[in-house]
C-alpha cells in the first residue's frame, strides 16, 4: 500500500514541477510580448532614426578637441623629426 502512496506522491511531485514551468515560460513569454506590443518602435539606446549615433553638442565639441590635440602632437613630432 505504501508503494502505491509514494508513487502517487513522486506523480504529484512531478506534475506540480511541470505546471510550475509551464507557468513560469508563460510568464516570460506574455511578458516579452506585451512589452513588443506597447513599444513597438523602440530603438536601442544610442541611436535615432535611421541607426544614426545620437552626438550631442557636447559630444561633438570633445571630438574636435580630441582631433585639434592629435593634430598638434603629430605636428610637434613633425618638426622634431626635421630639425
Amino acid at each position: 500500500m505504501s508503494d502505491s502512496c509514494s508513487h502517487s506522491e513522486h506523480k504529484t511531485k512531478s506534475r506540480r514541477r511541470l505546471t510550475t514551468a509551464f507557468l513560469i515560460y508563460g510568464i516570460m513569454v506574455v511578458g516579452l510580448l506585451g512589452f513588443f506590443i506597447v513599444f513597438p518602435d523602440m530603438k536601442t539606446h544610442g541611436t535615432q532614426g535611421e541607426g544614426a549615433p545620437i552626438q550631442t553638442a557636447a559630444k561633438a565639441v570633445r571630438y574636435e578637441a580630441v582631433v585639434a590635440n592629435w593634430n598638434r602632437f603629430r605636428n610637434k613630432g613633425a618638426r622634431a623629426d626635421a630639425r
